[in-house]
């Protein structure tokens, strides 16, 4: 099993970080002034002084002109990386240190702490009771509560120094003109675009992946009819994605992750929407009442999830804004099958049976994946 970001924020040398900031300052040292050099010493004599003319000039004063911009990029650049990284360990040294001292107040108190940072919710005095008190309850809640506030802030430090860092470096093939971060907190200038991209290129993946046109129709009748890949991925901005994005369950599942997030300062989890969840005469109620309708007339705001029936989305946090927006990654897995077709009579193993790998009517698997910032104060 991976290792849990507790048990790494407890054991992480942080010292690292201190000297890449300290490289990024040297680097940010020597090329400073670097491009008007090139400017004074090799542009302006080839450009103003007749020293070089011909019908190659113009084309050479225009690379080395690409040289000066650069190297003046970079230097914004280097600059805005060393302090971003300091920012960054400034704040992930303090979680450290307080998760360390929050671990050991737990310990003196015989608590167990489990490997993801959650405290056993019936041990104390390193006794495991069946009965506790209400003052042993009020303890084991306080020393919970405690860790994973810490857990957040460490979170949302490692996660909001990489993608500012990221931000600042670009994804273009030239140096970032304009890097806008010099901290971990303003994150709030990274739009979710820019996150989508972001997160892409972080995972050795294409950030700007080609606009899929399929729809909820093109699946069905591919389903239908055997055609096409058997494997779908949707990102941000498909059509699938967006559908999902804009369903009326994705409002309550939203604010599921941010309670979530809040109570338990995890990086990773889950949300779940279900059709069923008032037993199949809901769900033949909302079949007819809802998900037909959206089908027939196209109404984006029921139509993701008519396609996709009961679903569950694993999230990741990408990154906490100051003002409490947080930025997540979700992941749906999606099977379109002969199982999942008759969804409605209930999910059970025997279903199935009737599913087929190839040919006509054979399952369309499908992963949808994007990044989103969901508000503060979502409603």
């Amino acid at each position: 099993m991976a290792e849990t970001f507790y048990l790494s924020l407890l054991a992480v040398d942080l010292s690292t970080l201190d000297g890449l900031a300290d490289r990024w300052e040297t680097i940010h040292r020597e090329i400073k002034g670097l491009a008007k050099r090139v400017h004074d010493e090799v542009l302006s004599p080839l450009r103003d002084k007749g020293y070089w003319e011909g019908a190659a000039a113009p084309y050479a004063w225009k690379m080395i002109d690409d040289i000066e911009r650069q190297l003046e990029s970079a230097t914004k650049v280097a600059d805005a990386a060393r302090r971003v990284v300091e920012d960054g360990v400034g704040d992930l040294k303090s979680a450290q240190k307080d998760l360390k001292d929050a671990a050991r107040r737990a310990g003196e108190k015989g608590l167990h702490i489990r490997s993801d940072g959650t405290v056993s919710p019936d041990v104390i005095g390193n006794v495991c009771k069946v009965d506790l008190t209400d003052e042993e309850k009020k303890t084991i809640k306080a020393a919970d509560l405690e860790i994973s506030q810490i857990l957040k802030r460490g979170v949302t430090a490692d996660r909001n120094l990489a993608y500012s860092l990221m931000a600042d470096v670009g994804l273009g093939q030239w140096f970032n003109s304009d890097p806008l971060l010099t901290d971990i907190d303003s994150t709030k200038k990274i739009g979710e675009a820019e996150y989508n991209a972001l997160n892409l290129a972080l995972q050795n993946k294409d950030p700007y992946p080609a606009l899929s046109s399929d729809d909820p129709y093109s699946l069905g009748w591919d389903w239908v009819t055997g055609d096409g890949s058997r494997h779908r991925e949707y990102y941000y901005g498909d059509e699938m994605t967006e559908l999902i994005r804009s369903s009326e369950s994705m409002e309550q599942l939203r604010l599921d992750t941010l309670e979530q997030w809040r109570a338990t300062g995890q990086p990773q989890g889950s949300v779940a929407y279900s059709i069923s969840e008032s037993g199949k005469l809901g769900a033949f109620k909302k079949l007819i009442t809802t998900d037909l309708p959206a089908i027939v007339t196209g109404d984006e705001d029921h139509l993701g999830e008519a396609f996709t029936g009961s679903y569950n989305l694993n999230y990741t946090v990408k990154g906490e804004d100051p003002d409490g927006s947080v930025v997540v990654e979700y992941t749906l897995k999606n099977n379109t099958s002969n199982e999942s077709f008759l969804h409605y009579v209930g999910y059970y193993d025997w279903l199935e049976k009737f599913n087929r790998e190839e040919g006509v009517f054979s399952s369309v698997d499908q992963k949808i994946v994007w990044t989103e910032r969901i508000p503060a104060k979502e409603k």
